[in-house]
């Protein structure tokens, strides 16, 4: 099947990645807020970024699906770099470094005034929680399909089946944004119309193309 293909009327769900589409954040950020009370000795932020966010073996890999409490994730971390706080400063640290992109909530918004929008997002317990309090743009839309939650990150096919599975729609039936064409193409593999966020004016394009806007 050609998914470039999707018919407007096909269209009906629409799905938005999280992180660098609706929320704006960077790892090099995270890593230097944990070390921030860390002894000098332990101040190892390279070791530190790759321990985290390796493509496949860091520790945020089992994190993101939910195979790793919470709690346990803080405590194989502190276990490593010795980071000389608690559990809460490490959450409330762990947490802030967000900021929503208010054009992209503004489209959503948009879109959803003529389709249900959903959540399709690799993210962790903490980030979670904090980001659906913090964001009431989260809180809005009509589901949320979380990797921690389905026990699947994405470019796995099981979370963009899950995806399928809550918004009741078929192959061919929706849309999804994300930043990285392997997980918008991951996306098209499962029948599920592709768009790779590259920033806000071609976005609407794309959308405006899908008959997805006014």
């Amino acid at each position: 099947m050609d998914f470039t293909r999707t018919r407007p009327g096909d269209v009906k769900a629409v799905f938005f990645d999280l992180g660098k589409v609706i929320l704006r954040f960077n790892h090099e950020d995270i890593v230097e807020r944990l070390l921030s009370r860390a002894r000098p000795e332990d101040r190892r932020p390279r070791e530190l970024f790759a321990f985290l966010f390796d493509a496949n073996a860091g520790l945020c890999n089992r994190y993101d699906e939910g195979t790793i409490s919470s709690r346990d994730f803080y405590g194989e971390i502190d276990k490593r770099f010795r980071l000389n706080m608690d559990f809460e400063v490490f959450a409330s640290l762990w947490n802030g470094i967000f900021t929503e992109d208010v054009e992209v909530t503004a489209l959503m918004a948009e879109v959803r005034s003529r389709r249900p929008v959903y959540l399709l997002s690799n993210v962790n317990e903490l980030h979670w929680e904090h980001a659906r309090e913090r964001f009431p743009s989260l809180s809005a839309m009509d589901g949320w399909v979380l990797s921690y939650r389905v026990r699947a990150k994405k470019p796995r096919p099981e979370i963009y089946r899950a995806a399928l599975e809550v918004a009741g729609a078929g192959p061919g039936e929706s849309v999804f944004i994300d930043d990285l064409p392997e997980n918008t193409a991951a996306a098209a593999g499962c029948g599920i119309y592709g768009i790779t966020f590259t920033g806000i004016e071609r976005l609407r394009e794309d959308l405006d193309a899908l008959g997805l806007l006014g």
